[in-house]
């Protein structure tokens, strides 16, 4: 068993899930479904900003600053009398196919890159059989029926229905999905533990066919409502420009304009989606004082939420010091599931100038 003292120059990994966009519906009472269009429009707000006078802060004089607050921006609403409907579809690759790239610098002596490889691909083959790698499709099977990927649609609703369906399969799963405690993975139903075996067989390659299609039924308990799908980032926004949302079907507004517009169908994008599914993390050091919450797995711990890298420090269980370990590694333990969930997640771990 050996212990690298370094990661190859290049050792990339590609990412071990096929996720799509969740496309956004109007769901009326009769059963008939519409897209749910972003709408781009103006408001007229009031001005507030902190006590900076460089930066225009406000003052008792009106005349010294503006206090309305004009702003274009973009909103997605539900029609009267509708809720909304999320549709998406899941599935895992062969877990053998996230090696993209391993290689040592040029020049280097091969044998230690080598040596890597072939506990890379062991750890694999090991992985494919064990407990640790059905923990891990559990979970990712538990943030998808408890609605953790609808983000702050699922914190307004008063009640969600996940529904899964599975190509060739007769059953429909259904799934209350507020009744899931977002912070535990305990327990699977026997629903939850059939999906699981539909998406092992894809990750173990047995099948290239086990794919999930997901469907979520909100209902805000009113129609007319605000919903949230999800922002894009913008460099240089426009002056008075306020926030711009995710489209299926991309549309320009016409700036010239007199009347509200509608655009592209309203989406959550795939890489909020795969955040949500990935938010297994329940081995990092700090879990305990972190009010047991589990975080998205990432190679060094990174959350936004509490702005911190948990698994950076002298612990050293961030992926890069655990895929130095990776000829030894047990899979069921709880690094080994950290480092099966890397694999899945991808990324580059290439390590050198």
């Amino acid at each position: 068993m050996t212990i690298f003292k370094k990661l190859p120059g290049s050792l990339s990994l590609q990412r071990g899930t096929v996720v799509s966009d969740g496309a956004f519906f109007n769901l009326f009472e009769d059963g008939k479904q519409e897209p749910l269009h972003v709408m781009y429009h103006g408001i007229r707000g009031t001005q507030n900003v902190a006590g900076n006078k460089e930066k225009g802060a406000a003052t008792g004089n009106s005349l010294a600053r503006e206090v309305t607050n004009i702003q274009l921006t973009e909103s997605a609403k539900l029609q009267p009398k509708a809720k909304l409907l999320v549709k998406w579809d899941f599935r895992f690759i062969d877990l053998s196919y996230v090696l993209f790239a391993s290689a040592s610098k040029a020049g280097a002596d091969k044998t230690e890159e080598y040596n890597f490889r072939q506990a890379f691909l062991n750890f694999v083959n090991r992985a494919k059989e064990s407990d640790g790698l059905k923990e891990v499709v559990r979970r990712y099977v538990r943030n998808i029926v408890n609605g953790r990927w609808l983000w702050r649609n699922r914190i307004v609703a008063e009640s969600i229905t996940i529904q899964v369906t599975v190509q060739e399969h007769p059953e429909t799963f259904s799934f209350d999905a507020l009744s899931y405690n977002l912070k535990s993975f305990d327990q699977p139903s026997e629903q939850e533990q059939k999906l699981a075996d539909i998406l092992l067989k894809g990750i173990t390659g047995e099948s290239t066919s086990a794919a999930l299609h997901i469907e979520a039924i909100v209902d805000f308990g009113m129609g007319g409502v605000e919903v949230f799908p999800s922002q894009n980032y913008l460099e240089d926004k426009p002056k008075g420009f306020s926030r711009s949302l995710y489209q299926l079907t991309p549309k320009k507004p016409d700036h010239k304009a007199n009347d509200n517009q509608y655009l592209g169908q309203a989406a959550l994008r795939d890489q909020k989606i795969g955040n949500a599914l990935r938010t297994i993390d329940t081995w990092y050091p700090l879990f305990k004082e972190n009010d047991e919450k589990p975080i998205a797995v990432e190679p060094n711990g990174a959350n936004l939420e509490g702005q911190i890298f948990y698994r950076v420090g002298k612990d050293k269980v961030s992926a890069f010091d655990i895929l130095k370990e990776i000829d030894e590694l047990d899979v069921n333990s709880d690094k080994g599931m950290f480092l099966i969930a890397c694999l899945i997640r991808g990324g580059v771990y290439s390590e050198g100038e």
